[in-house]
């Protein structure tokens, strides 16, 4: 009715609309009488039913649903007679059943195999009280299976050789607590030999370690020559064995792909708040009202922006009649679906008298205002926030939005879209600049949609984020380095924390009227007033920096080398990838290094430079105070787990860094293991964008542990040497 009635809702306005005068109509204006003359009989005719039995007058089902044979019911294949135990359904009943018993048999388990461990503890306790009296090389603490200490260097109590036999320089991969537990894992001594074995490799060789590895990331990052990022929301989203996106792609192939819309959204800034009753929240809202937007100004200004856009020019020369759909060929006229459309964009024939009442008529009737293309355009596709009467009638005239929608040709030619993309990119400068004069000129707010608006959005967002993930590097490369140190930042004495504290207790002191003498008759450095504070020696030599910003930089070519390798494997990068990936890495690769460097500190502290001077005594006795261990807790893990009869008290610096990956290496093996294997599954899934970011993290995960149990391990030992050195 609103295209060959008018909108009209009854029928005196339906005969009123079929006999007015107009160019689309009745060439005469025709009054029908809404009341019959007396004289002529009214036509009083029986109405036939459809579903009349006389054949006259039956329909067809599909025209006359009430002739349509009733179908019984068919139950839904789920509604049939259910097993149940009780209230449960027998597959519930099944899992409650069978999760409570293994609930109850790991319980029995546990309780089996901690009986038998106790039991264990007594035999060993027995042994070790025995070894004690027979032998005097045993440590006499009392220990747990202390008779498992070999009385012999190279072979313990079980005439089994020891592992310092197979790896030479008289090193032993177990810890001295260690040595004393009877129960040991083949599987753990079986990593920490062949770790040992690669960290001795990486800390002897630093320099064929560096050149070997960083031959083999260059070769990686070639791929990013084939680097290539999905923007495509279809692509990324959607499976490529998706039925949907085969059906797709078949109806794009046969038909053409849908079209491109470019679309324009024009409101008032002018509007009035309203207050309205909520029930929700029990009392009433305020609820902001646009002015309408439709006036003879902002009518004028309209045709102006519209006359702009035909004019507009790509570098290459294309304007809208070349990238625009015509449904009547290529001579029609572009589909522009607009309220200037219907005054024939042309409003020179209308002033501001008369512009009014033509538009309440053509969204009144739109076959009567046909546009350049011919098609009768609906009030709901140029006008928007339309107010509707107590009567139904809608007041056109008060809208809140005008919307331009240009409808631009798609297609499979990668030319045909690429000019399409030129013009877009156009338009979207025009409007962009359009909106930020059009409040100060118009007071109107313009606001846009156009093909491209989507990808560049994503991308825009991408580019602001490398801020942020270089700021996080950074916060990341500081806190690394300064807690990666020696402790000089928190230590009590000779610490920065201290340092600090002392100069503001003497910095007053220069101001001071007697501050030249007592400065000159103090003794103590520490107690001179000095303009800036005195920094500890120790800050510049036990901080990594350099160790911190080497850990930072290997996260990042872990990155980058998994990018490289999977887009040489033809895998695009999505923009996922791009934010998520950097953060997870790092993350990841921060705990490990962590992990190296505190081990490495506590193999410095059992076998460095200044191990002579702990004279331990076991668990219940005391070690001298010397500069090295006075700021050590006696509760450290580490203070008690000397055995000087068992371990050799100094080890060269590379032994050292391969006794710290043989304790932390199977740690990280595994963790990357299980990572890797996490993320592996993760690509399984058939969406791309899950599967091309599980791939990249696998990849950068995986990379990022190979080069810390690698050339971070060569870099952890110049760094070692770098300390002892210079401390």
């Amino acid at each position: 009715m609103d295209l060959i009635g008018g909108g009209a809702k009854n029928y005196p306005s339906f005969l009123k609309f079929l006999g007015d005068e107009k160019d689309l109509g009745s060439p005469f204006q025709i009054n029908f009488p809404l009341i019959s003359p007396m004289d002529m009989p009214p036509l009083d005719k029986v109405a036939r039913n459809c579903a009349d039995n006389d054949l006259s007058s039956r329909c067809t089902c599909i025209d006359c649903p009430d002739i349509c044979p009733i179908i019984p019911p068919v139950s839904p294949p789920n509604e049939g007679p259910a097993c149940h135990v009780g209230g449960l359904s027998c597959l519930s009943f099944i899992l409650i059943v069978s999760y409570s018993l293994a609930i109850l048999g790991f319980l029995i388990g546990y309780i089996i195999q901690l009986t038998i461990r106790k039991r264990r503890e007594k035999t060993y306790e027995r042994v070790a009280l025995s070894a004690d009296a027979a032998s005097p090389r045993i440590h006499t603490r009392g220990l747990v299976g202390a008779a498992s200490l070999a009385q012999n260097p190279d072979e313990d109590s079980l005439n089994n050789q020891s592992e310092s036999r197979h790896l030479g320089r008289g090193a032993s991969l177990l810890d001295p607590i260690e040595t004393v537990q009877p129960k040991q894992y083949p599987l753990n001594n079986f990593l920490r030999r062949n770790f040992y074995k690669l960290g001795l490799f990486t800390a002897s060789s630093p320099w064929l370690t560096f050149t070997i590895t960083f031959l083999l990331i260059g070769l990686l990052n070639i791929g990013w020559k084939k680097f290539e990022v999905e923007t495509d929301p279809v692509r990324l989203w959607v499976a490529p064995s998706s039925e949907s996106k085969q059906q797709k792609e078949f109806f794009d192939e046969k038909f053409g792909p849908f079209y491109r819309t470019e679309q324009i959204f024009i409101t008032s800034l002018a509007g009035d708040v309203e207050t309205k009753p909520n029930a929700a929240i029990g009392g009433p809202i305020e609820v902001g009202t646009r002015a309408p937007v439709l006036s003879w100004d902002h009518l004028k200004y309209l045709f102006q922006v519209e006359a702009d856009i035909r004019a507009l020019r790509s570098r290459n020369g294309h304007n809208l009649r070349d990238v625009c759909f015509k449904p009547a060929g290529p001579r029609g006229a572009c589909v522009v679906q607009s309220v200037a459309a219907w005054f024939g964009d042309d409003i020179d024939d209308y002033d501001e008298d008369t512009w009014a009442p033509h538009l309440q008529a053509c969204a009144q009737s739109p076959v009567d205002c046909l546009p350049d293309f011919q098609q009768p355009l609906s009030p709901q596709y140029v006008l928007g926030g339309v107010p509707v009467k107590e009567s139904g009638d809608k007041t056109y005239l008060e809208a809140e939005a005008l919307v331009i929608t240009y409808v631009v040709s798609d297609s499979l030619d990668p030319e045909v879209q690429a000019k399409a993309m030129e013009w877009e990119e156009v338009l979207k400068g025009y409007l962009t600049d359009l909106a930020k004069r059009s409040a100060s000129e118009t007071g109107l707010e313009i606001t846009f949609s156009t093909g491209v608006s989507l990808e560049e959005e994503i991308n825009k967002s991408t580019n602001t984020d490398v801020t942020i993930v270089v700021l996080s590097y950074l916060a990341m490369f500081f806190y690394v380095s300064l807690t990666l140190g020696n402790g000089s930042l928190s230590r009590e004495e000779d610490g920065v924390i201290s340092s600090l504290v002392e100069w503001a207790h003497n910095f007053p002191k220069l101001f001071a009227s007697n501050n030249l003498a007592s400065s000159t008759l103090s003794v103590d450095s520490r107690t001179t007033p000095r303009i800036l504070p005195r920094l500890p020696r120790s800050l510049f030599v036990g901080s990594k920096f350099t160790l911190g910003l080497f850990a930072i930089i290997l996260v990042i070519l872990s990155v980058s080398s998994s990018v490289g390798l999977f887009s040489f494997l033809g895998v695009k990068v999505t923009l996922i990838i791009a934010e998520v990936i950097p953060f997870l890495v790092l993350a990841v690769g921060v705990d490990n290094v962590f992990l190296l460097v505190h081990e490495l500190d506590r193999q410095n502290f059992l076998h460095g430079p200044n191990a002579a001077t702990q004279n331990y005594q076991g668990p219940g006795f005391s070690a001298p105070m010397s500069p090295t261990n006075s700021h050590r807790s006696p509760f450290d893990s580490t203070y008690n787990e000397v055995d000087a009869a068992s371990m050799p008290l100094y080890l060269l610096p590379e032994e050292r860094v391969a006794r710290t990956l043989a304790k932390i290496g199977p740690s990280i093996l595994l963790s990357t293991i299980t990572e890797t294997v996490a993320f592996g599954l993760g690509a399984l899934v058939p969406m791309p964008a899950v599967r091309n970011f599980a791939l990249y993290a696998a990849g950068s995960v995986f990379l990022n542990a190979t080069l810390q149990v690698t050339v971070f391990l060569s870099a952890l030992l110049l760094d070692l040497k770098r300390f002892e050195v210079f401390s």
